[in-house]
This record gives structure tokens, sequence and C-alpha cells, in this order.
């Protein structure tokens, strides 16, 4: 049997993330095994072995891709010219859309230890999603919309209530649109909660 190319090994990866992130967005992270994924994967159990040897390291494969296509359409939001009103809807409806796509997953990824280095580039890549939301919300704040203090903490606090708004959104009868959260989001942050005078 004739060798992968360095190609074909990265589409093979990618078509067991893929497998991988369909079991867990399917039927969740108990039925997310080695098995389970090699049959989604249309692969033998030896061959999935042959790239994931451990469960954590597929689904530290799974968070990566998550986060890196994350990562790209921040990034685009950042690098777009817009006023700094869109500029900040349009990052809180990415985060939303994200996670929206991906609630059974993220909701998980809090118990996900991030310590070790077989998980330096997850960190790295969650630290370079939240420089992407700091450098959108700088341009807001260059456009005059916000006043920051410490764009990362900023960025770390939007990210946080986005997420959180996944909470509400699982709680019965709080099926709010995308649209509708990012609106309440945006004004959160915004104006915060205190009581005008």
């Amino acid at each position: 049997m004739k060798a992968l190319t360095r190609t074909q090994k990265q589409e093979k990866e990618l078509e067991i993330v893929r497998a991988a992130t369909r079991v867990l967005e399917q039927r969740g992270f108990d039925a997310l095994t080695m098995e389970e994924v090699a049959r989604e994967a249309g692969l033998a159990k030896g061959t999935l072995f042959l790239y994931y040897k451990h469960k954590e390291d597929l689904i530290l494969a799974v968070f990566s891709a998550m986060a890196e296509t994350l990562g790209q359409t921040l990034g685009a939001i950042a690098a777009a010219e817009l006023a700094p009103e869109e500029m900040l809807n349009r990052t809180v409806h990415a985060l939303l859309v994200h996670f929206d796509k991906k609630r059974d997953i993220t909701g998980y990824s809090g118990g996900l230890p991030l310590a070790g280095p077989s998980k330096e580039a997850l960190r790295s890549r969650f630290a370079a999603n939240m420089q992407a939301i700091a450098a959108a919300l700088k341009l807001c704040a260059g456009g005059g919309l916000l006043e920051l203090e410490d764009p990362l903490f900023s960025a770390s606090a939007l990210f946080g209530l986005c997420r959180g708004s996944n909470s509400y959104a699982r709680a019965a009868g709080h099926k709010l649109s995308v649209e509708e959260r990012a609106r309440r989001i945006t004004g959160i942050f915004l104006n915060g909660t205190r009581k005008k005078k």
C-alpha cells in the first residue's frame, strides 16, 4: 500500500475531526468513543489511532478547529472597515453564532484542562481569539463608541457575556433569536445594568 502524502494525511485528520465534531454535536460527550468516531469517519479503529493516540488528543483537535474557525471570523470582522457600533454588533453576533452552533460542545469546554504542553496550541488559539475581540473593541474605542481601560479584559468580559447567554437560551421558555440576544448583550456591554438617574 502506498504511503499517504502530507496533504492526504492532513485531509484525513480533518475528516476525523469533523467526524468527532458530528458525534459530539449529535450525541454528546458520553457517546464520544474512539470506536464511535472511527465508525462516523468510515475508518478502522486502528487507523484512527494512527492519527490520535488518545481520546483527549481528539477532543483537543476538535476544540482547536473550532477556535481556529472562530478566530478567522473575528479577524475578518476586525479587518473590515465598519462603523464602531456595527463592528461591536457583528463581533457579538459572531460569538453567539459560534456558541449556538456548538452549544453542547462549548458547554463542556469549561471542564477542559488547558495545562500541559499538548494544550499549548489550543491555549494559543484561545489567546489569539481574545486578541481579535480586543482589536475590534479598540477600533470601537477609536471611533468614540467605547472607553477601554484594558481592551483584553473587556474582550474577556464580552466573550463571557456571549457564552453565558447560552445558559439563558437553554432555560425552558427562554428562546430568543441571535439578533435579540446580540441586542441585549450589546446594550449591557455599552450601558451596564445600573439604573439611570
